[in-house]
Order: C-alpha cells, then structure tokens, then sequence
C-alpha cells in the first residue's frame, strides 16, 4: 500500500467511516457531557478535545466555550456561568439566534447524560486525537519527500523521528497519578508494619542478586527497578563477568531478563554461563558437553526467560534498547531487568561534537529506560588510569565524564590486587550511592575458570 493510500486510509477511519465527526451521536453527547460538566475529564483531555470533533454549531460552540472557562479558571463552568456566555454572545452577535434552540437541546441532553465511563471516554478521545496528529504527520513527511526529491537533498530523519515520537507522546494527562505524600502516609506505614510483622517480605519487587549477604546490604534489599546500576573497573577486571553472572541469579530466581552486549559474542556469553550453571571450567564444556546440556536442561522449566542480543561495538543507541524491548513486549514478554554490556560503547541517539555530552546522553537514556519499563538496568563503565592504579576506585576514578556517576543510582567499584588475582579474590565497592549508605567494602571469593564471579562473600566493611 503506497503512503498516499495509508495516509488516506487513516483519514478515513479518523473521521468516523466518512461522517464529520469521529463519533456515534450517542458517545457525542457523552463527550460534550464531559467536556461541560466534568473537570477531572478536561483536566486530562482539555488540549485533546477539539471543536472539529463535533457535528454540529451548537456542540461546536458550547465546546470552545467551555474550552475557554478551563483555560481561564482550571474548572468546568457552571450552568449559570454557561448561561451568561451564551447571552453575551447573542448580544455581540457572535452567535446567532438561529442556534439558540440547538443549544438548548445539546445542553439539555448533556446535563440530562450520566457522566460515567471516564476512562472510556478518555481513551476514545485520545486515541481520535491520535489518528488526527498521525494524519497530519504522515502528510507533512510525505511533502518533505516529495520536495527533498525535487531539490537533491537527504531527508531529515532526526527531524521525521522527532515527528513521530511527538504522535507517540499524545495522551491524556493522567491527574490521577500523582502521588499525594501527605495522603499516603497511611500506606507507606502500612506497607512497613507488614515488613516488620513479616507478612511481607522486604525486597519483594527487587531483583535479587542472587546472594542474600548482598541483597542485604542494598536499600532495595536487590536491584531496584527503575534505577540503573553500574559496575566500574579496570580492563578485563570483570565487569562483563559480573554483568553475566548477576544476569543469571536474576534469572535463576525466575526473573524475565535482555542481555545486550556490544563486546562479547551471544555465543560467547552462552558458553560462559553454561560453565557457570553447570559448574564445569570453560576450557572443559567441550569435553563434557553432555553434562552441560543436562546441567542446563534442569534449570530450565524453573528459571525466567534469558534474552541475549549482540550487536557491534558503537552501533547501538538507547532507543533501540528502547525498541527492542517493545519488540519483546509486543510479543508477551516484559524484562523484569536489563543488562547491557556496556555503556562506554554504545552510541548516542543524537552524536555531537562533544564526546563527553554523547556519554552524558547515553546514560541519561539508559536510566530513562530504567524508569519507563519498571526494570532493573545494570551497565559498566571503565575506570581512569589513575583507578587502574589505585587499591580502591572510587566516583573520581570514572573514566572520561563524571556524569555517570551523577547519573547512576549505584556504583560498584570492582578491584583487586596482583596478589588478590592470584587467590582469585577481589573487593567490590559502593562508590557512590543515590539512596544508602556508600562506602561499603565486600571482599569475595571467585571462580573465574569457571565463569563464576562471586561464589563466596568472606567480609563486608
């Protein structure tokens, strides 16, 4: 189907199958109910709802005066109020008297309406509203084409993005979600007293480390959705080991998780992880493939899914993260956490001149991320030399830009000493933290041969 054809197609379904208004008579009245009588409606709906909507003059009008009252007084007009426009606008003409038994009628049956189904009527209006805006960006994009092609020049295409990511945005302003802090104290102390009377469990809508000792010492008591945590070292000091193994727990603990990485192969990271669930030395999987493949098999039926995506170091951008995940949505699965390895290598959506602004975007739309798909998003960021060198990398170790750090909800520092790699040892530490207490030593156990980056906690200061 050519654009012109869709374009067309949308028009018609947008204005209701070829009548004037979107709207059966019947929802019409529904909507002019609303829009009259019922502010928490317009509160949501007020730059949705246009005079064009409607059939007829008197529904037209009445719209644009009510319209007109919630702009100037954030409340529908009362029917006295109402009155005294549409008396004013006989009298300057404005309105003809040809009308006024329409009106009559229009206002009758709206205060005559039940003004139920909001959320209904909610949705119908913007989703209308929607078709509208998509119309008219399809048509301008389509006559940006036609003049790019007639001149010899490139499209746009940040410009057409910016576009449909505007159509996207189009909605109701939810003023029901606000959260009242004063209101909710009630709840929040509930919700504690069921913690401490243990009818719930502290950390139910975290994602587990997979080590109890750890998840203790973390406010969300696990990996706290919508926050992103980064994991910071030297080169090859394990961070995308880290990454894996956190990625596992999560998923061993029935968690739905996307690994995205941009250094290591998807093959390469499932070799990795089946050394470590299956307990057998990378060098040795080939050898005892078999045990691997029962090892693996086991756990299967009682683990999340574990989503792997590789794509080149560079290549790829917050939003498509962001679409990927709404490719995996729009198939029944929803991430629970996402870890992408990692940020130092992705690409901005938008590459400046400026590396240290293209870094600064990447992780500010990392953490959106975070806060929009209600996941846990774990990352990685490299240390300076000066961290290289150091006994324990702290927030100004950071390579290239600080504004990871200030970005990042928890920094974990990975360090160890020559003669700690030789024990297979290294000391994990809160470098820096948006809700707790930072400053925290843990010294662990590993088993690297095995893929396995924490396999004991020996002591935490």
């Amino acid at each position: 189907m050519s654009t012109s054809a869709v374009i067309d197609e949308i028009g018609a379904a947008s204005a209701g199958g070829g009548t004037t208004s979107p709207f059966s008579p019947e929802f019409e009245v529904k909507v002019v109910a609303h829009v009259l009588r019922d502010t928490t409606f317009m509160q949501q709906c007020e730059d949705l709802v246009e005079r064009e909507f409607f059939t007829d003059a008197a529904s037209r009008f009445l719209v644009s005066v009510a319209k007109n009252h919630f702009k100037k007084y954030e409340s529908a007009p009362s029917t006295r109020t109402l009155a005294t426009y549409i008396q004013g606008a006989i009298k300057t003409g404005r309105l003809k008297k040809e009308v006024v038994p329409d009106i009559k009628r229009v206002m009758k049956e709206a205060y005559e309406e039940p003004l139920s189904d909001l959320n209904y009527v909610v949705e119908r209006v913007t989703t209308f509203a929607r078709h509208r805006a998509l119309q008219a960006a399809l048509e301008k994009i389509v006559d940006d084409m036609e003049k790019a092609e007639k001149v010899g020049i490139d499209l746009d295409y940040a410009r057409i993005e910016q576009t449909m990511n505007d159509v996207m945005m189009i909605g109701a302003n939810d003023a029901s979600s606000g959260y009242d802090y004063f209101e909710a104290i009630t709840q929040r102390t509930e919700a504690r007293e069921e913690v401490k009377s243990g009818a719930v469990t502290l950390g139910e809508n975290a994602i587990t480390t997979g080590y109890p000792a750890l998840d203790s010492l973390l406010y969300h008591r696990g990996w706290g959705r919508k926050e992103m945590v980064v994991f910071m070292g030297a080169p090859k000091a394990g961070k995308s080991t880290a990454l894996g193994q956190f990625a596992i727990n999560a998923c061993m603990a029935g968690h739905d998780v996307l690994y995205v990485s941009l250094e290591v192969s998807d093959l390469v990271l499932a070799d990795r992880m089946d050394a470590s669930l299956s307990d057998v030395a990378m060098t040795e999987l080939t050898d005892k493939s078999d045990e691997v493949q029962s090892a693996i098999e086991k756990l299967a039926s009682k683990c999340g899914k574990l989503i792997l995506h590789q794509y080149p170091t560079g290549s790829f951008t917050p939003k498509q993260l962001a679409r990927l995940i709404e490719h995996y949505k729009a198939r029944g699965t929803i991430f629970d956490a996402v870890f992408v390895d990692y940020g130092d290598i992705m690409a901005p959506d938008y590459r400046t001149h400026d590396p240290i602004e293209n870094s600064k975007s990447i992780y500010v739309g990392l953490r959106a991320i975070a806060m929009q798909y209600d996941v846990a998003l774990l990352t990685a960021t490299q240390t300076n030399r000066d961290g290289a060198r150091n006994s324990i990398a702290t927030m100004t170790d950071v390579a290239e830009d600080f504004n990871k750090i200030r970005i990042a909800d928890l920094v974990i520092s990975i360090n160890k000493t020559e003669e700690e790699k030789a024990n297979q040892e290294a000391r994990l530490y809160f470098a820096a933290s948006r809700n707790q207490r930072g400053d925290i030593c843990i010294r662990v156990k590993q088993d690297l041969e095995k893929m396995k980056f924490l396999t004991k906690i020996l002591d935490v200061t």
